[in-house]
Order: C-alpha cells, then sequence, then structure tokens
C-alpha cells in the first residue's frame, strides 16, 4: 500500500513491507530514502523487547535521551515509566520553553514525546537519575539508567552539557586522566548495575560514550561478566597506554563504536578498535549530530570511509595535543574559563545575548591576568601558532613531493613511448 502525509518539511512516504506484517517507513530526502531515528520508532515501537531484541539504533535513541533534564521526574529509589515520565515532563516545561532549548536538547525532549507513544520505550522502567555539576572540581556527569522489557539494565550517560565546567572537564580528557566525571561514573555503575540480575549495556553520545567505556572497563570482574554491550557514539578516545591493560582486554570484544564520516569528537585522542562509519546528512561538525545519522532499517547505514577534512582535522588536533605541554593546555582552559566567568557567562546559552557590557568584560579579564600568567598565554598560543606553521609546511612539503614524483613518472612513461 502507500500512503503519505505531510510533517513539517519532509513528506513520509510508507510504501514498503518489512516484514511480521509491518510496513517501513521511510523519509523522502532529496529522493533518496533517508531514515531516521523517528522512523525507526514508528516502524518497531510495537514491538518490545523481547519481540525484537535491542539494536545499535535504539542504542543511538537512548544515547539522546539522557539530553533530558529528569530531575525531580525519574526520584531516587522509585522507577517510573518512561511514559508517565514523558507526562511528567510536559507538565514542567512548556513548548515555548522546549523550543528555547539547544537544538540537542530541545531534539531530546521531542524524541521523549515519541518514545512515550510505543510499548518498545514506554514501558521502559527510569531510574537512578543524577546530574552533578561541581565547578570546584571541573566536574559534569549526568546518566540515568532503563530496565527495559527484556529484563536487561542499560545505563546511558549524558555527553557534554551547555555548562562552562561541563565544556571544560571536556577539553580535560586531553591533558588529564581520569577526569572527574570518569571516575563518579565508574561508581555510579557499580552502585547500579549489582543490584540488577539480568545483562547490562552501557551507552552514551560524545564525552558519554567514554565514560560508558571507561565505567565497564574498570568495574568489577563480576559486574563485567554481566556486561551485554557498550556503546560508544562519536565519543573521544583515551590515552594510548588505557589499551594495553588486562581490564580493557577482558571488555574489548563488548565495545561498539560509531562515528559520522566526517567525525572529529570521536577521532580525538586514540582508540584501539576501529570504529563503524555512519553516514550523516550534515557537513563539517554538525555531524556530531546523532539527528542526522541515517538509519537504514534497524542498523545504522554506514559510510565506505571518512571524509579528507575528518582525516585532516583530526590527524593536526591529535598532534597538537601531543605537541603542547600538559601543564600549558591546563593553564590554557584554565584562562579561559577565568575570562568566560568574567564575563558572566555560566553556560553557552550566555552566548546568544553577547552585548558590549559582557565583551568590555572580556578585555578586562583577559588584561587582569597576572605576568606569569600572561606570559604562559601568549607562549601557548605563539607555540600553537608555531605548531601549525611547522605542520602545515611539512603537508606543503610532502604534497609538492608527490606532485614532482608524479609528473617525473609520467615524463619516463612518455619518453619510453617515444622510444
Amino acid at each position: 500500500f502507500r500512503k503519505s502525509f505531510s510533517v513539517s518539511k519532509f513528506d513520509y512516504i510508507v510504501f514498503r513491507h518489512a516484514g511480521a506484517g509491518l510496513a517501513r517507513p521511510y523519509i523522502l530526502f532529496n529522493g533518496d530514502e533517508m531514515g531516521t531515528m523517528m522512523d525507526y520508532i514508528n516502524c518497531y515501537g510495537n514491538l518490545d523487547f523481547n519481540e525484537k531484541p535491542y539494536s545499535e539504533v535504539d542504542n543511538l535513541i537512548f544515547t539522546q535521551l539522557i539530553y533530558n533534564d529528569f530531575g525531580g521526574i525519574v526520584k531516587e529509589g522509585n522507577p517510573i515509566s518512561l511514559l508517565d515520565a514523558a507526562s511528567e515532563f510536559c507538565k514542567r516545561y512548556s513548548e515555548s520553553e522546549i523550543d528555547s532549548l539547544i537544538e540537542i536538547s530541545k531534539n531530546a525532549a521531542h524524541l521523549l514525546v515519541e518514545c512515550a507513544k510505543t510499548r518498545r520505550f514506554g514501558s521502559a522502567q527510569l531510574c537512578g537519575y543524577i546530574n552533578n555539576v561541581d565547578e570546584a572540581i571541573d566536574k559534569q556527569l549526568a546518566a540515568v539508567s532503563f530496565i527495559l522489557s527484556d529484563g536487561s539494565m542499560l545505563t546511558s550517560f549524558r555527553g557534554t552539557d551547555v555548562t562552562v565546567t561541563g565544556v571544560k572537564e571536556s577539553a580535560m580528557l586531553s591533558y588529564m586522566f581520569p577526569v572527574p566525571a570518569q571516575i563518579e561514573a565508574l561508581h555510579y555503575f557499580q552502585e547500579t548495575a549489582m543490584l540488577h540480575d539480568g545483562a547490562v549495556r552501557l551507552c552514551g553520545h560524545s564525552k558519554g560514550g567514554n565514560l560508558a567505556i571507561f565505567a565497564a572497563v574498570n568495574c568489577s570482574n563480576s559486574l563485567k561478566k554481566k556486561i551485554d554491550g557498550v556503546y560508544a557514539c562519536d565519543a573521544p578516545g583515551f590515552p594510548k597506554w588505557f589499551f594495553e591493560r588486562y581490564d580493557y582486554k577482558q571488555i574489548e570484544d563488548k565495545i561498539h563504536l560509531y562515528t559520522p564520516q566526517g567525525s572529529v569528537i570521536g577521532r580525538m585522542l586514540y582508540n584501539a578498535k576501529t570504529p563503524e562509519i555512519i553516514h550523516s546528512t550534515n557537513s563539517g561538525l554538525k555531524q556530531h549530530k546523532a539527528a542526522s545519522w541515517v538509519i537504514d532499517d534497524d542498523r545504522l547505514e554506514r559510510a565506505e570511509k571518512y571524509d579528507s577534512t575528518s582525516d585532516k582535522v583530526s590527524e593536526y588536533i591529535n598532534t597538537l595535543i601531543d605537541y603542547i605541554d600538559d601543564d600549558d593546555l591546563e593553564l590554557f582552559y584554565n584562562a579561559l574559563v577565568f575570562i568566560f566567568s568574567s564575563m558572566g557567562v555560566d553556560d553557552f546559552y550566555d552566548l546568544k545575548e553577547i552585548d558590549i557590557k559582557r565583551i568590555i568584560a572580556m578585555l578586562e579579564s583577559v588584561s587582569s591576568l597576572d605576568a606569569e600568567q600572561k606570559s604562559r598565554f601568549n607562549h601557548i598560543l605563539k607555540g600553537s601558532a608555531d605548531f601549525a606553521r611547522e605542520y602545515f609546511t611539512a603537508k606543503a612539503k610532502t604534497h609538492i613531493d608527490e606532485v614532482k614524483c608524479f609528473f617525473k613518472y609520467h615524463q619516463l612513461s612518455d619518453d619510453k613511448s617515444e622510444e
């Protein structure tokens, strides 16, 4: 059968049989069939996790649901169904308040509502929600656990939020290990999962994926045996030595990595496993948004390879991280946080409202750095500039040598042909 109806700027077209008497929905996008998380929910939402086992698309959905604020909704020691949590969420936040959120939180709210309408997701029990931000130690951690209809438990860790503290802690991964959120993520998972008798999974998007892997690697051996899978979506990696540990080797086969073809965040630092490369409808850094990842039935659509820009940018960033001293990186990030604080910026929502007063405050804060801070700050900027010059000069020389070799080869070929 064929049925089409308009939703926003997309036309949903349902026209394929997908087995079990279900019609498979697609979004018609520039003439190509490109599915989304909403399509998957529409197609498989009436099947619980016993009828259709957990898939990588389910994983992607749960990594996004944690971007909702469940504070006061998911209470300690009192599990609540996703259906009831969504209902309470909609009572607390008006449509205009949701629309004023940053894109990832706004998308998460709409995703929550759609999931609540289904058997598959609406029956999931939410428990153990935490959202801890401690500016004194630069820690930001949010997590929630879901009890699914197949009896398994899934712990989802949130990626970096929009607070200055959260963004700084993600940056800290480049010069500190472990960061405070990693330690608390381990304690949270250990305490929560040990209370559950069935299989457990961990997942996360961006820094949340990094926290999921850290917790799985460092948890107790008895808990490791219960882990069914660890899923990280475009998550930054770890120091090289992390993968040499026996604890990592124990869990390595259960780790699943996904990155878009233009990934930058997911290629920061190092990973021992090769990620699955996923097709995204966005370009550049916007591919980090999970809502742009293409769904093919019940799996993420693979891309053949990374974009050349992803290769170049990720190589440059990782080489730069190795080039700059850890102490200098720490001072640089601390100075940036000091400048934002002086401007009255607590989170990056505030950057929407930059005015002349905040610009003046920024200039004054830079001026108020002491002589040593200014000297080291300038040293980092100069070091970064020197590195960029050396890096791109070397790349240009390599490219020129390759071009010379190319023309030399073809010249020799032409000479032989004339003979």
